[in-house]
C-alpha cells in the first residue's frame, strides 16, 4: 500500500513538474498582416515548446462566431464564412489557468486549421498561416469595397445630377484648322494637301475636309447633333445607309440621317459583314464576344470586315483608334436581327442622300415599336438605286415574337420586302431557339422575287445552325443551301473557337460545298476550304493575328493565303510612348508576296508624323508618308496636340485652396510642377500653375486628377472626384484645388493602477475609427504603447471613436469620442494629444455552451482531435 501511495505521489510530482515547466512569455504574434506586439503565451525554455491560449487567440483573431466552453473544454462555431469547427480538447493536452486554457502549438494548429507556423526564437516572433480567411482580411476587403462603392455612388450621383463642369453650347466657336500633307509614293511624287476644319456650329459638331492641291475636292463634310435627341444621331452630311444588302445600292452617302446606329453589320449567307465610316482613323479592331477577331489598318475613311459566324448569338464591337491616339468603342447592330424592344419602346431611322461615288439617290424610313414585352413590329419604306441605275421602291414590314420558357425562349422573326413597281415579294424568316446545355438552334429561310434573284443569283435560301459552348471551346455546325433556277449550291460548315486565355483565341473554319445543275452531274463542282486564325490582344497595346487558308475545287488547289499582322497602338507611357506601328506580311497564289509597314509618331506632342508607310502589292513597292499639324484659330500659338479637329482640350490652374472652397481666389497660391492625368494624356502645371491637355473627346464625360507622386507629400487633391465634359473644338476650364493635409495622433493610455497584461489585452482588440459625418474614413489599431495616428487628413470636421472588440475583457474609458476640427491654410498641421485613458478592465464571464445541446449530441458524436 505504501509502495502504491508512493507511485501515486511520484506520478503527481512528475505531472506537476511537466505541466508547470512552461512560464508566461510575451512575444510578437503575426497572422496575415494582423499582429500583436505584446501577446501572452506559455513557453517551455528547455524544449522551446509553445502553448497558445484559446481565449487569447479568439480575442486576437476577432473571430465573431466562436463559442468557448471552458467547463467542457469545447470550441464550436465558424472560423470564416466557409469553415466550421466543433472540437473538444482532451484534458491531458491542455494547461488550465485562472483566465485561460492553453494548448500546445502543434495541437492548436490542428484544432484551428492553421496551415503552418514559424517561430523565430531570437526575436520572439511567431507567424501563423491559417487555412481560413481572417476577420482582418474581411474588414480590409469591406473597407476597400466601401471606399470603391462610395466613390462609385458619388460618381453616379454627379452624372445623374449633371454635377460636372461643362461649357454652354455655342452658335459658333473659332474652331481648329489642320493642315495635312500626304505623299503616297515618294518615287512618283504622288502627293496631295488637305485642309480639315472642325468647330461648334449652330450648337452642333461641324467637320469638313477639303483637298486643295493638286486638285480641289470635298472629301468629307458633316454637321452632327449627338445628344439633343437622346441616343439618336442627327447628321447632315456624310453617313452610312442602313439598307438591306440584297438591293446592291451604294451605302456611303451625303445627305441627312437620323439614327442611333453609326456602325452596323449585315448577315450574308453564313457570314457577317461589318462596315462603316471612321474618319481620321488609323486602325479599326473588330471584337467578337469580347475577343479580338480582326483589325484593319486604315488608308481611307471606310472599313469593312467579313466574318464567318460562329453562333447566332455572337455579339460584335469595334474599337476605333484615331490618329491622335484617341480610341472609341462601339457596339454593332446587326441588320435583320429582329431584337425585341421593351413594351412601348420606339426606334426609328430616317435617311436620305446621294452616293459619294456613284451619285445615286437613296431614301429610307423605318420605324420599330414594342407592342408587348415579347412582340416587336417594324414598318418602313425605301427608294434605292444601284450602280446600273436600276431603281427599287420597297415597302417593308416585319415582326419579331418571343415565346416559350424563360430559360429556353423561342424567337421568330419575319420580314417582307415588297417591290412596288414589280409587285414582287421578298421574304426573310428566322427562328432562334435556346436549348439546354448551352446550345442554340438557328434556322433561316429566304425567298426572293425574280428581279432580286437575278441580281444575287439566289431564289431560295435555307440555313440551319446548331451552336454549343464548352467553357473555353465554342462551335457551330451548319448547312446552307441556295437555289436559282436549276442551279444549286450546298455548303456544310464547321466553325470552332477556342479561348486559350483572356487575350489569345484560336478559330478554325471548315466548309465543304457542291455547286452545279441538278440534272447535269458532269457540270457539278465540289470544293473544300479551311481557314485558321490565331488572335492576340493585350500586352502594352500590342495586337497580332496569324491567318491561313486553303481552298480546293475538284481536288485542285485554287486559292491559298498566309498572313501575319501586328500592330501597337499609341500610349502615353513606356519606352515607346507616343509611337505606334502596324505591320502586315503575307503570301497568296493570287497576290504573291505582299506586306505593309507603317510607323506613327506624335512629335513634340503636337505634330503628327506617319513615316515610313511602306506597301508592297502587285509586285510593286512604294514608300510614302504623312504630316499633320493643328491650330486653334482663337489662338494659333496655343501648344495644342489635337489631331482630330472636333476634339477639344482641358486647361486650368493648379492652386493651393487655403479656404477649402474649391474655387481659385485671387490671394491663393499657384502650384508648379504637378502632373495632370486625364483621358487625353498627361499635362504639367508650369510656373503660373497652368496646364493644358488636348485630345479630349467632345461627347464623353472625363475624370481629371493630380498625380500624387508629383506634389508635396503634405498636399492632396481637394476634391476626390473632378469630372468635366469635353467641348467641340474648344476648351473646358477646370481649376484643380490642392489642400494641405494634417496628421491626427494620440495615445490610448493606461491608468496607473491598471494591470499591464489586461491593458495590452484591451489594446490588442481595439479599433480606432476616423469619421467625417457618418462616413467612416479609416480604421486602425494602436501600437504596443497605445500610440495611434491618422495621416493625410484634409480640412473639415472629424470624429475619432474607439471600438472595443474583446470577448474576454471589458474596458472602461474616460471617453469614447473626440471631435477635431481641421482648418484650411497654406500648410497642414499636427493635431496631437487626442488621448483616451483606460481606467479599468473587467474580466467577462466565460461563454458556456448550452448543456442540453451537449447532452443531445452525445460525446460519441463530438469531434475530438
Amino acid at each position: 500500500m505504501k509502495r502504491t501511495n508512493g507511485f501515486i505521489a511520484l506520478f503527481c510530482l512528475l505531472r506537476i513538474a511537466v505541466f508547470s515547466a512552461p512560464e508566461e512569455a510575451y512575444i510578437e504574434l503575426e497572422m496575415r498582416g494582423h499582429k500583436n506586439d505584446f501577446y501572452r503565451i506559455l513557453l517551455d525554455e528547455e524544449t522551446e515548446q509553445i502553448y497558445i491560449g484559446i481565449g487569447e487567440f479568439i480575442d486576437f483573431s476577432r473571430i465573431q462566431n466562436l463559442r468557448f466552453d471552458r467547463r467542457g473544454l469545447r470550441i464550436k462555431g465558424n472560423l470564416d464564412e466557409e469553415r466550421e469547427i466543433d472540437v473538444r480538447f482532451p484534458k491531458d493536452s491542455v494547461i488550465e489557468m485562472n483566465d485561460d486554457v492553453f494548448v500546445k502549438l502543434d495541437d492548436f494548429k490542428k484544432y484551428f486549421n492553421i496551415r503552418s507556423s514559424n517561430w523565430d526564437e531570437e526575436r520572439y516572433v511567431l507567424t501563423l498561416t491559417p487555412e481560413f480567411k481572417t476577420q482582418d482580411e474581411y474588414i480590409r476587403e469591406l473597407n476597400a469595397q466601401r471606399s470603391l462603392l462610395g466613390l462609385a455612388r458619388r460618381e453616379e450621383e454627379m452624372l445623374q445630377n449633371e454635377e460636372y463642369i461643362q461649357n454652354k453650347k455655342k452658335l459658333l466657336s473659332p474652331g481648329i484648322l489642320k493642315f495635312v500633307y500626304v505623299n503616297e509614293d515618294f518615287k512618283q511624287n504622288d502627293y496631295y494637301i488637305d485642309i480639315d476644319y472642325g468647330t461648334e456650329l449652330l450648337y452642333g459638331e461641324f467637320q469638313i475636309s477639303q483637298r486643295v492641291y493638286p486638285e480641289s475636292e470635298l472629301d468629307y463634310i458633316r454637321l452632327q447633333y449627338k445628344e439633343i435627341f437622346g441616343e439618336y444621331y442627327l447628321t447632315f452630311g456624310d453617313f452610312y445607309l442602313e439598307s438591306d444588302s440584297i438591293f446592291d445600292n451604294e451605302k456611303s452617302l451625303r445627305g441627312v440621317s437620323f439614327s442611333k446606329n453609326e456602325y452596323y453589320g449585315i448577315r450574308i449567307d453564313n457570314r457577317t459583314v461589318v462596315e462603316g465610316l471612321a474618319y481620321n482613323a488609323s486602325l479599326v479592331e473588330l471584337y467578337r464576344n469580347g475577343n479580338l477577331e480582326d483589325f484593319q489598318m486604315m488608308t481611307g475613311d471606310n472599313f469593312s470586315f467579313r466574318v464567318r459566324n460562329s453562333s447566332s448569338s455572337d455579339r460584335y464591337t469595334i474599337k476605333i483608334f484615331y490618329r491622335d491616339g484617341r480610341e472609341e468603342t462601339k457596339d454593332i447592330y446587326i441588320l435583320g436581327n429582329q431584337t425585341i424592344l421593351e413594351k412601348g419602346e420606339n426606334d426609328f431611322v430616317v435617311q436620305a442622300g446621294e452616293g459619294n461615288n456613284q451619285k445615286k439617290e437613296q431614301y429610307l424610313v423605318k420605324y420599330r415599336k414594342g407592342l408587348t414585352k415579347d412582340l416587336t413590329v417594324t414598318a418602313g419604306t425605301s427608294f434605292l438605286e444601284n450602280r446600273e441605275s436600276e431603281k427599287y421602291e420597297v415597302v417593308e414590314g416585319a415582326l419579331a415574337y418571343r415565346f416559350g420558357l424563360d430559360e429556353y425562349p423561342t424567337l421568330v422573326s419575319v420580314t417582307i420586302l415588297d417591290e412596288i413597281e414589280s409587285g414582287e415579294l421578298n421574304y426573310k424568316t428566322a427562328l432562334e431557339q435556346k436549348l439546354p446545355s448551352n446550345m442554340d438552334l438557328y434556322f433561316r429561310y429566304e425567298n426572293y422575287g425574280d428581279r432580286v434573284a437575278e441580281k444575287i443569283n439566289v431564289k431560295e435560301l435555307y440555313n440551319v445552325e446548331l451552336s454549343k459552348n464548352f467553357r473555353r471551346l465554342g462551335g457551330t455546325i451548319g448547312y446552307l443551301k441556295e437555289t436559282y433556277n436549276s442551279n444549286n449550291y450546298d455548303e456544310y460548315y464547321l466553325n470552332l473557337d477556342y479561348v486559350f486565355t483572356s487575350n489569345i483565341r484560336l478559330s478554325l473554319n471548315n466548309e465543304y460545298y457542291k455547286r452545279g445543275f441538278s440534272d447535269e452531274d458532269f457540270n457539278k463542282l465540289e470544293g473544300f476550304g479551311t481557314e485558321m486564325k490565331m488572335s492576340y490582344s493585350g500586352f502594352n497595346g500590342i495586337l497580332a493575328t496569324l491567318e491561313g487558308k486553303l481552298n480546293y475545287e475538284d481536288n485542285e488547289r485554287v486559292d491559298d493565303e498566309v498572313k501575319l499582322g501586328v500592330t501597337k497602338t499609341t500610349s502615353n507611357k513606356g519606352v515607346f510612348k507616343n509611337v505606334d506601328t502596324a505591320f502586315e506580311v503575307g503570301h497568296s497564289r493570287e497576290k504573291g508576296t505582299f506586306f505593309e509597314l507603317r510607323f506613327t509618331y506624335i512629335f513634340d506632342k503636337n505634330i503628327y508624323i506617319e513615316f515610313p508607310d511602306i506597301r508592297r502589292e502587285d509586285e510593286k513597292t512604294r514608300i510614302g508618308g504623312r504630316v499633320e499639324k493643328s491650330f486653334y484659330l482663337g489662338n494659333p500659338l496655343l501648344p495644342l496636340n489635337n489631331n482630330s479637329v472636333t476634339d477639344g482640350w482641358v486647361e486650368g490652374t493648379v492652386f493651393i485652396d487655403e479656404n477649402a472652397n474649391g474655387i481659385f481666389d485671387e490671394n491663393e497660391q499657384r502650384y508648379e510642377g504637378a502632373e495632370i492625368l486625364t483621358s487625353g494624356g498627361v499635362g504639367l502645371a508650369k510656373e503660373n500653375g497652368q496646364y493644358i491637355v488636348g485630345d479630349i473627346t467632345n461627347t464623353d464625360i472625363h475624370t481629371i486628377e493630380v498625380n500624387r507622386e508629383t506634389i508635396d507629400p503634405m498636399l492632396i487633391q481637394g476634391k476626390d472626384i473632378i469630372k468635366f465634359k469635353g467641348a467641340t473644338s474648344s476648351k473646358v476650364k477646370v481649376d484643380i484645388p490642392l489642400v494641405p493635409v494634417s496628421m491626427l495622433s494620440g495615445y490610448v493610455q493606461s491608468s496607473s493602477s491598471l494591470d499591464e497584461r489586461k491593458y495590452h489585452s484591451i489594446l490588442a482588440t481595439l479599433d480606432i475609427v476616423l469619421k467625417k459625418g457618418d462616413e467612416e474614413i479609416k480604421r486602425i489599431t494602436p501600437e504596443i504603447d497605445g500610440y495611434y495616428f491618422f495621416e493625410d487628413v484634409s480640412p473639415g470636421e472629424y470624429r475619432i471613436e474607439i471600438i472595443p472588440n474583446s470577448k474576454r475583457y471589458k474596458g472602461h474609458f474616460d471617453k469614447r469620442v473626440i471631435n477635431v476640427k481641421i482648418k484650411g491654410g497654406r500648410e497642414g498641421d499636427y493635431f496631437e494629444e487626442n488621448n483616451f485613458i483606460v481606467s479599468k478592465v473587467e474580466i467577462l464571464d466565460e461563454e458556456i455552451l448550452d448543456e442540453a445541446e451537449v447532452k443531445k449530441e452525445g460525446i460519441e458524436n463530438e469531434k475530438a482531435i
